[in-house]
């Protein structure tokens, strides 16, 4: 007949209670998300020609995320509503001097601001968390013509206005992205939720809105002119960022 030594017998309580403490552990449920990405949106043909930018009209900025958990630290909800501000670049133009103007750069930017909804359909307190956002909200595509002074002009602080014309077209957007982030606790407290990597590509489609057209800002007898266009805003979104989650303080 088999005999346990007493040897044997603690290593079986040492194992058992590990085992217990290993998946007894719990972290403090999230409150909420911020999201911090960087972005890279390629335009669908028709908006390409329209940006006409030397780098394919791709675009480079950042986006912002604010999500919120509805059931607070009871439990993980499967869906975080929130709000999310995106800002991208499509480059300058530059236009030379002349005796009677001054030398001038245009911006070409847009921005949108929307309404977020996050589906999280395999909520978890740890490990690989898959997601589905879907946004709606208003999109800006925005030019600005300024005076391009250069480090001289500002140390002598020259009194010429900066900004000298600025156009602005609004239009509304819809956004569908898939994304992923590591739920885990914080290396610094594990009582708390920690950070990490978040990977999201998504598809915007916007409203017709007007834009300025690259290369037909002119100054004309000290009047700002430029042709327009009208396009549809379509882009695929890149984004790689940081997923913070956050505590509701009590």
């Amino acid at each position: 007949m088999p005999t346990i030594t007493l040897h044997n017998s603690l290593s079986l309580r040492c194992t058992v209670l590990l085992f217990t403490l290993a998946f007894s552990t719990s972290v403090a449920q999230e409150s909420g998300l911020i999201g911090l990405y960087g972005n890279i949106n390629l335009p669908f043909k028709e908006f390409r020609e329209a940006v006409d930018n030397p780098i394919g009209g791709t675009a480079v900025g950042f986006d912002l995320q604010l999500l919120f958990n509805p059931k607070g630290k009871q439990s993980y909800s499967p869906v975080y509503p929130g709000i999310d501000f995106t800002y991208v670049t499509f480059g300058r133009d530059f236009i030379d001097g002349t005796p009677t103007t001054p030398p001038l750069k245009t911006t070409f930017n847009y921005y949108a601001i929307n309404a977020l909804f996050r589906l999280m359909p395999f909520q978890k307190q740890k490990g690989f968390i898959p997601f589905i956002d879907g946004a709606l909200g208003l999109e800006i595509y925005n030019t600005r013509t300024k005076i391009d002074k250069n480090a001289l002009d500002i140390v002598l602080n020259d009194s010429q206005p900066e900004v000298i014309h600025t156009t602005n077209d609004t239009g509304l957007v819809r956004t569908l992205a898939v994304g992923w982030f590591i739920r885990r606790p914080s290396k610094a407290n594990p009582d708390q939720p920690g950070g990490s990597f978040t990977l999201r590509i998504g598809y915007s489609s916007g409203s017709p809105i007007d834009y300025v057209k690259r290369g037909s800002v002119a100054v004309d007898n000290g009047f700002v002119t430029y042709e327009e266009g009208r396009t549809r805003a379509q882009m695929i979104l890149i984004q790689l960022g940081l997923n913070l989650p956050f505590t509701s303080v009590e």
